[in-house]
């Protein structure tokens, strides 16, 4: 046998990628660099895990585009993905037992080019093993796949982001994303198979009714409502929001004072409402 068909056996199988998903391009990063240690409103985790760097979903207010440094590359967030390719290896060489991880905090670990992919569920397969405690955090139904990889755990909870009860108004700020009544059915379906799921409506945009939302989240048994305004931010990096959902806010009377009635009335249909930060801290 040739030294090349040695090697070759040892080597990783080289990971193909599509050019673009949605109207993001995606491009392949050789970082081993996965874990984050927590600070911040996340300082109660011992680390951050973001499977990927940029999201195709583009969401007008997201504010993980502050941590981007690159000035092209926060002015096109929404238009590009970066796959870590070889993350996941570096986690089977880390003692994860017991470790407090949130999974993800500045991209959606199961956004559309996970579908594909599966890094995210390669990753979720490691922790399990490893039985770290686990929050994922996301907007995609996608999660919905990976419950026989959550029952694995002893600790861990998925976040699914739900920021109004009105499709039109998902239109209007988050036109990349699932509708709102396919996250719910996927919130029911990871909650059926006996995985604790909380339901962030972060940031809360216009509601068409939340008090009825909130009763009908109490029906579906989640674990956690949680609710937020926009993030602000006075500093270089700093988690702020995106000009354009500040200009849709603007459009439609959406300040504080009205996100705050809104609020009101979610909680009072919630039967059991959680603390304002009840489904972000570890489990």
């Amino acid at each position: 046998m040739s030294a090349e068909s040695q090697a070759s056996l040892f080597e990783p199988e080289p990971v193909t990628l599509p050019a673009s998903v949605g109207p993001a391009a995606v491009r392949a990063i050789e970082t081993t660099h996965l874990l984050t240690p927590g600070k911040g409103r996340i300082s109660d985790y011992d680390f951050t895990l973001n499977p990927y760097r940029g999201c195709s979903f583009g969401c007008s207010y997201c504010f993980a585009a502050f941590f981007v440094a690159d000035d092209l590359q926060r002015a096109e967030w929404g238009k590009w993905v970066e796959v870590k390719v070889r993350a996941a290896e570096a986690l089977r060489h880390r003692n994860l037992r017991g470790k407090r991880i949130f999974m993800s905090s500045a991209t959606d670990p199961y956004q559309p080019l996970e579908a594909k992919l599966e890094l995210t569920r390669e990753i979720v397969a490691i922790l399990g093993d490893a039985q770290a405690r686990l929050v994922v955090q996301t907007r995609s139904p996608l999660a919905a796949r990976d419950v026989d990889l959550f029952k694995r755990f002893q600790f861990l909870r998925v976040n699914m982001s739900v920021t109004t009860d009105d499709d039109s108004v998902r239109k209007q700020f988050e036109p990349g994303c699932a509708s709102i009544e396919r996250r719910l059915e996927a919130v029911e379906r990871i909650k059926a198979a006996g995985v604790r799921v909380a339901v962030c409506v972060c940031p809360m945009l216009p509601m068409h009714d939340p008090e009825a939302f909130g009763k009908r989240l109490t029906r579906m048994g989640v674990d956690a409502v949680t609710s937020g305004y926009f993030h602000s931010g006075d500093r270089a990096f700093a988690a702020g929001t995106r000009d354009r959902a500040r200009e849709l806010a603007d459009e439609q009377g959406w300040t504080y004072e009205a996100y705050s009635r809104c609020r009101a009335a979610l909680r009072h249909g919630c039967e059991a409402y959680g603390s304002s930060g009840a489904a972000f801290g570890p489990v």
